[in-house]
């Protein structure tokens, strides 16, 4: 049977509908949907997320038009992704124990300090300063690194939400940013297209590591300090408490103790199973985007920066849906969304026209959008305080399945065709959502 939220992990009931706050303010639908902005901290959190979050929509456009110029290759693609998903998929799992144990705010600034000279290198191989031109290995080491950074640096970015927001805003923090993200999504790829198109991939780059920069600034106003992580449960306090153990042995203990508690906790493990399935299968998708504008639909950098952004409007739709829904049935709404993407991307690969597509892209946007959140959601209401930060370094191994997935969707890809190797895929998403809503109770009823 499913173990309840730990305590204090539910949301009171939302206000009553109204048009207009009785002291006259904001409505109380726009009041409830953006209450965690009230918080300094998480405003902090939240514009430093917001410019990561942009880097990261800009070099997905960047570097997959980059590869594809450079080598023609759907294979090429995969094998840059797999190139991130490595390490992405080795060190998550020790991002988490470092979440756990070490200030989240340094590990978060650190990250973001190697992603912004990471930026800065590409910069200046892309426009061909000192007499070096770009190649290949270039983007294929810079991914690898980098998804070796971001690994370590995820978990503590994301669980770091919990340490500044109370619990009763846990919901509507997370939904909130979500919806920066998908902001980003929506302006992010168009902005990189344009520039790509209007000037080069180097001012690209350029503006990426000027964006991390900033994101650090923001990042260094954070606390160190958790606010709310350890006041609400005795393992939280007792682990304040706690001697600070020695390296090695414990963080070797530390890191087997959390694959552990996920492997065990029913809740968790359904969570992240299901999740898996989600992003292996349809994820893929993403980045192979460029072959597919080229290849289908015969466009190029500027339309493929229209597309995501377009997908992006209806990711900002399905997060601010996410961020002004209660605490009831979110086990439900999570397998609707993983539905609703398997449907949104089986229309994408079998659409050939460029308008066609567009349209498609809000639906595709608003299922990942509420899928990522949902998810993130539950992960976090379920788990225990002191293990959260290995839990949600398990969920961001997501990001290195996503890669793996798109090196084997790659090849499929060459082989078969993009529309085929894609679309198939897509439909097993959408059987295995039927079958989980069905015969997995344990995920249906997750609240």
């Amino acid at each position: 049977m499913v173990q309840p939220p730990p305590a204090g992990a539910t949301e009171p009931p939302p206000p009553a509908a109204g048009s207009a706050s009785p002291d006259g303010g904001p409505p109380r639908w726009f009041a409830r949907t953006f209450a965690a902005l009230e918080d300094p901290n998480f405003r902090l959190l939240y514009i430093s997320n917001i410019l990561q979050f942009g880097s990261m929509q800009m070099q997905l456009v960047v570097r997959g038009w980059l590869v594809f110029h450079l080598t023609g290759s759907f294979a090429a693609l995969g094998t840059m992704a797999l190139a991130n998903a490595i390490p992405l998929l080795l060190f998550s799992p020790i991002g988490g124990v470092i979440a756990d144990r070490a200030p989240k705010k340094t590990v978060i600034q650190l990250g973001q300090g190697y992603n912004a000279v990471n930026a800065t290198a590409l910069a200046i191989l892309a426009a061909g300063w000192f007499g070096l031109e770009l190649e290949f290995w270039h983007l294929f080491l810079s991914a690898f690194l980098q998804g070796g950074v971001n690994s370590i640096m995820q978990p503590a970015r994301q669980s770091m939400i919990s340490d500044l927001v109370p619990r009763e805003r846990l919901t509507n923090a997370i939904g909130i940013n979500a919806s920066g993200q998908t902001l980003m999504q929506l302006v992010g790829p168009g902005i990189a297209g344009f520039m790509i198109a209007a000037v080069s991939p180097a001012i690209v780059f350029a503006t990426m590591a000027a964006m991390y920069a900033l994101a650090i600034t923001f990042t260094m106003r954070l606390p160190t300090r958790p606010l709310y992580a350890f006041a609400q449960t005795a393992a939280g306090i007792a682990a304040a408490h706690a001697p600070r153990r020695s390296r090695g042995a414990g963080g070797v203990k530390d890191l087997v103790d959390g694959m552990r508690y996920v492997t065990h906790d029913p809740a968790i493990r359904t969570v992240i199973a299901v999740n898996f399935l989600i992003v292996v299968v349809v994820m893929p998708y993403t980045m192979l985007l460029p072959g597919f504008v080229s290849e289908v639909l015969h466009k190029g950098a500027f339309e493929q920066g229209a597309l995501q952004s377009v997908q992006g409007v209806g990711a900002l739709i399905g997060a601010m849906v996410v961020a002004s829904t209660g605490s009831r049935g979110r086990g439900k709404l999570f397998i609707g969304c993983g539905a609703l993407l398997g449907v949104g991307i089986v229309a994408f690969a079998a659409s050939a026209n460029y308008w066609v597509t567009l349209p498609l892209m809000v639906m595709i946007g608003a299922g990942q959008a509420g899928r990522m959140a949902f998810g993130q959601v539950l992960i976090q209401a379920y788990s225990a305080e002191e293990y959260r930060g290995r839990v949600m370094s398990v969920w961001f191994m997501e990001f290195g399945l996503v890669q793996f997935g798109t090196f084997i969707v790659g090849f499929l890809a060459e082989w078969f065709g993009p529309q085929l190797a894609i679309g198939g895929l897509a439909a097993t998403l959408v059987v295995g959502m039927i079958v989980v809503a069905l015969f997995v109770p344990t995920m249906r009823n997750l609240e």
